[in-house]
């Protein structure tokens, strides 16, 4: 909503602070959800039991057309990655791939999905 430029933001109408604390309030109702989920999928409450899951989250993000320049996301698009990344991840759990290789897979799957997005990039800027 206030973009990489905040001032610009508020020259359009835009309350910049008044959003800046909508969006920290939402992203804590979030990340208090995803903590009570994670806490209740392990049985317990660790504060690194989430360590790790940083690649899987870009990837997914990535993935889903968020691009790492800026610019518009969807949360549809974000969904579809959580949803492909969940389900190779599934698929070389169910094929016993040692962890090793699953994190080979992943990050395979974020270059590529980088690269492609650094080309998607590069065509508008031309």
């Amino acid at each position: 909503a206030i973009g990489g430029n905040p001032e610009a933001s508020r020259l359009a109408g835009i309350n910049v602070e008044r959003t800046r604390v909508y969006i920290f309030l939402i992203q804590g109702a979030v990340t208090a959800l995803a903590g009570v989920i994670l806490a209740s999928r392990i049985t317990s409450g660790q504060p690194n039991a989430a360590e790790g899951f940083e690649l899987n989250v870009i990837s997914a993000c990535v993935l889903g057309g968020v691009s790492l320049l800026g610019g518009r996301a969807t949360i549809s698009g974000v969904v579809i990655g959580v949803l492909i990344m969940g389900t190779v991840e599934n698929v070389m759990n169910l094929m016993n791939i040692d962890a090793f290789y699953q994190y080979l897979v992943r990050g395979a799957i974020l270059l590529a999905a980088v690269l492609l997005d650094q080309l998607k990039n590069r065509g508008s800027r031309d």
